[in-house]
């Protein structure tokens, strides 16, 4: 195992920090404001604080991806003790869905506990301290206001950008007390008025949406400490991320770069499939607001849709042409809509449906793939004239789609799109499989001649043909590197997405056991190492940003790769169970889908699993399965 910098406990991870300089990075995220702070302790052995804060509705360009009004802040609130200001110097910190930050000054007088947060519902970043006599003498604690104020200019006229906090006079302590105080950081929009919080307040409301994400919403229990500790900040990262827009609330991936705006991948496929087994509305809200935004660019003339929709739903990115997005729309839409359980809505969405289909349909080649421009690597790697995922994510999008066909009473449709499924599927195996570094894989296109790690795709979209090998490919040291799947063999580039459907689609090809290993492998490096606690985006690009939709694929490593949810009706789905034996029993609670609240346990039995499904009303069912068996529960 790795060397560890942070220990687990109850939910929260620890850096306990004397004497050891470090700093790392962490995004968090409120309605309207996300805030990537680096801290650590210099090598003075004192506090280090950078606030990165972007405001997803200050625009600073009109119709720019990238015009997110960004303000980078410093400074530290210095104290006196009896008269002398002092230094900080970090004993350990703690994060909890806070980063909580413990400190002493020189003369062991005082405990500076400060508490970083986005506030949930304005445009502000707080740090909420609180000063704690630790001595055994009374302490006279002072500090001077601070009121700062500075303009910035962009698309909405002039922001006001605001620093405050209040003065403290001479407050004496007696050994034992405390005294607090905040520091606010907000900006805002000309004619709104300047932010006024109470510091507490805000963090009660900012733990509520923790303590929802870790046990209202699709609650896991595995017995591995570090995996559900892990899955339910993943919860977090991914559901926090959705940003008061001018389009309404709307999932976006963050990393400094990318707010108000959705983008095919990220919000569509990633973390669309998820959202309804959360059963936290607002992320519901941001899916359909996406799901909406690209509407209006379906047309009769059969033309790509745009990758992304940015600034707040005013226009559009598509540089990389077209990188199989109405294949990840067609999947990620149709994944959501099964789950969430809605007729009504999905009626709504049967025409955007459909249309992805005869898109889809329209860019069969003459090899009966699908032809794209790019993938979402957007040409950092080459993939041909057409890709294995394109196809792939198509063939999934075809079934999803004839799902919904069957529920809304379209059986024509529901047959058409099941027959193009299977054409594709055949000339998926046909075309792209292949010999590639001595392994009965995949080739990714046409001319590929390198391992990549995508190969890994056909198992999360229930193609298992080529699994033995296609598995002992992507566990082999030519592509599983010391963060996972590198991109390409002999290249040392990651992106955690195609690690994470790597995880899930080993799990869906039933080698559990096998593949355990490389999950807690995974999961302790990205919980407890130099880079904590999310997964991340990318290596060297972004130098690993915590973007929140990784975080929803992390997730959907254990609901559908561990447990093998697959949506099937608006009152139905699957179960393929793939647990190691390292897990006696797994359990994921408060499952908010199909028109329910359930909770599923699965458990081994002799050599299958014993499955236990109970609704909220106390219903219960149970199941016995052969390892490899797949149930539909209806």
């Amino acid at each position: 195992m790795q060397g560890n910098r942070w220990i687990l406990e109850n939910d929260k991870i620890i850096w306990n920090c004397s004497g050891d300089s470090h700093l790392d990075t962490i995004e968090m995220a409120g309605n309207q404001i996300a805030a990537i702070v680096t801290y650590g302790v210099n090598d003075t052995g004192t506090l280090s604080l950078h606030r990165e804060l972007r405001y997803p509705l200050l625009r600073t360009l009109p119709k720019d991806t990238y015009a997110t009004l960004g303000c980078h802040h410093e400074q530290i609130q210095s104290f006196s003790i009896d008269g002398k200001t002092i230094q900080e110097y970090p004993e350990r910190f703690v994060f909890d869905g806070v980063v909580h930050v413990y400190s002493k000054d020189a003369d062991n007088k005082v405990v500076i506990k400060r508490s970083l947060f986005p506030c949930r519902n304005s445009k502000a970043y707080v740090e909420h301290v609180t000063i704690t006599n630790c001595s055994q003498k009374p302490v006279i604690v002072s500090s001077e206001a601070i009121c700062e104020r500075r303009f910035e200019r962009g698309a909405k006229g002039v922001y006001p950008v605001d620093i405050d906090s209040r003065a403290m006079a001479g407050v004496t302590l007696v050994p034992g007390d405390s005294v607090v105080n905040d520091l606010i950081f907000s900006a805002r929009l000309p004619m709104e008025k300047p932010i006024r919080l109470d510091g507490a307040s805000e963090l009660a409301a900012r733990m509520d949406l923790v303590h929802q994400m870790f046990s209202d919403c699709l609650d896991l229990e595995t017995g591995d400490d570090k995996l559900d500790c892990m899955f339910r900040f993943a919860k977090l990262r991914a559901a926090e991320s959705i940003f008061d827009t001018a389009a309404g609330p709307l999932h976006s991936p963050g990393g400094g770069a990318y707010y108000a705006a959705v983008w095919t991948n990220d919000q569509i496929e990633y973390a669309g499939p998820l959202f309804p087994f959360l059963g936290y509305d607002r992320a519901n809200t941001a899916s359909e607001n996406a799901f909406k935004l690209y509407l209006p660019f379906m047309g009769e003339n059969l033309y790509r849709i745009p990758s992304s929709i940015i600034d707040e739903g005013n226009d559009l990115w598509e540089g990389a042409g077209d990188r199989g997005d109405s294949a990840m729309y067609l999947y990620g839409v149709t994944r959501f809509l099964l789950a969430y359980g809605k007729q009504e809505t999905a009626e709504q969405y049967w025409d955007a449906i459909d249309w992805c289909v005869r898109y889809c349909r329209l860019k069969v080649n003459e090899d009966g793939v699908i032809a794209s421009d790019s993938d979402e690597l957007e040409e950092r790697f080459a993939s041909g004239d057409a890709n294995l995922c394109t196809s792939c994510l198509t063939y999934a999008g075809l079934i999803s789609a004839a799902d919904i066909a069957a529920e809304l009473g379209k059986q024509d449709k529901q047959k058409e799109y099941l027959e193009f499924a299977a054409m594709l599927r055949k000339n998926i195996e046909r075309f792209f499989g292949a010999e590639v570094s001595g392994y009965q894989t995949y080739r990714y296109y046409k001319e590929n001649t390198l391992l990549r790690s995508w190969i890994c795709i056909p198992l999360t979209m229930g193609i298992l043909d080529r699994k033995e090998e296609t598995i002992r490919a992507l566990l082999s040291d030519r592509l599983f590197g010391k963060d996972g799947l590198v991109c390409e063999e002999g290249n040392d580039t990651f992106w955690d997405r195609s690690t994470l459907y790597a995880l899930r689609g080993i799990l869906n090809a039933g080698h559990s056991d096998e593949v355990y290993q490389f999950l807690e492998y995974y999961v302790n490096k990205r919980l407890l190492t130099e880079h904590v606690p999310y997964a991340v985006e990318a290596y060297p690009e972004g130098n690993q940003r915590h973007l929140s939709a990784e975080s929803a694929l992390f997730v959907r490593v254990i609901t559908e790769g561990m447990f093998g949810f697959v949506p099937r009706g608006f009152r139905s789905f699957e179960l393929h169970p793939s647990v190691p034996k390292a897990l006696k029993r797994i359990t994921l609670k408060n499952i908010r889908a199909f028109g329910n609240c359930f909770t599923v346990t699965v458990e081994h039995a002799g050599d299958g699993y014993h499955i236990r499904l109970e609704t909220v009303d106390g219903r219960i069912r149970n199941f016995e399965t052969a390892v490899g068996e797949t149930i539909r529960i209806e």
